[in-house]
């Protein structure tokens, strides 16, 4: 995780002590790094560590009065649009739900995903209240995460990342289904009571046994937009272009660091 090399750089700074050059620093030990083959992390993770990092920041200049942000005064590293996404095609996709049907948690956790296109922090935060099948929508409005063993529920960080989504009535059937089989389910509920990293292995799990390739997590949202192009339903290919929330997840071990950090 990319908290963990941030927190073992600064660990010993106070957020209001850290400079632009300490930044640089860190930077340049990020990218000096090689693994036991010699190969350093891809663009992409240095851009995206970057960016958590000036998201401790953004955070405290929000909440804690910090000043400034000697993220943002350094500068980026790495590659903003990395390597091309690859995404499961219609035919991949059914190939890989058809093997999750072993699981019946598994098989509607990845029905929502690759239909709504949301993430999986927000498709674990899912309770029955949410869904409104009647109508065939779906609402974001909160995200989850597990850290340690505490189960963390957090707000979206922007107004674009709260939104109703449409589904398909085969969708809302196939969650009809599943929620009759969570005996004694509240509303409010979790309906997905597992961790992110139960789905990553369920995926590879399912890839390998289907024959299709691995994909990223991201790209179950980008499969989904070029599933309804490839279909012709503009309508939704619209609303999934208007909706890419801005990624500002601050996961709760960097916000401890906030506020213990910032004094």
């Amino acid at each position: 995780m990319g908290h963990k090399k941030i927190l073992h750089f600064f660990k010993n700074k106070k957020m209001n002590a850290i400079t632009a050059k300490d930044v640089i620093k860190w930077q340049n030990e990020i990218m000096a790094y090689r693994n036991e083959k010699g190969k350093p992390y891809s663009p992409t993770y240095l851009k995206t560590i970057h960016n958590q990092l000036s998201a401790i920041f953004n955070h405290a200049i929000k909440y804690y009065d910090l000043k400034s942000n000697p993220a943002a005064k350094a500068g980026n590293m790495g590659d903003k649009d990395g390597a091309e996404v690859e995404f499961w095609t219609k035919e991949e996709y059914t190939k890989f739900s058809d093997v999750m049907m072993d699981k019946p948690l598994s098989f509607y956790a990845f029905e929502v995903l690759y239909w709504c296109g949301i993430r999986v922090g927000e498709l674990l935060a899912l309770t029955p209240e949410d869904f409104d099948l009647k109508n065939s929508t779906l609402r974001i409005n909160k995200s989850y995460q597990r850290i340690g063993k505490r189960d963390i529920i957090t707000d979206p960080k922007t107004k674009k990342s709260k939104r109703i989504i449409k589904m398909p009535r085969f969708l809302c059937e196939e969650i009809e289904e599943y929620i009759n089989m969570l005996y004694g389910i509240k509303p409010t509920d979790r309906m997905f009571t597992v961790t992110k990293s139960y789905l990553h292995h369920e995926m590879r799990r399912g890839a390998k046994e289907a024959g299709v390739k691995l994909i990223v997590e991201l790209a179950v949202k980008q499969g989904v937009t070029e599933q309804l192009k490839a279909t012709n339903q503009m309508k939704w290919v619209c609303m999934m272009n208007n909706i890419k929330a801005q990624a500002e997840e601050i996961i709760y071990a960097e916000i401890v660091y906030v506020r213990g950090k910032v004094k």
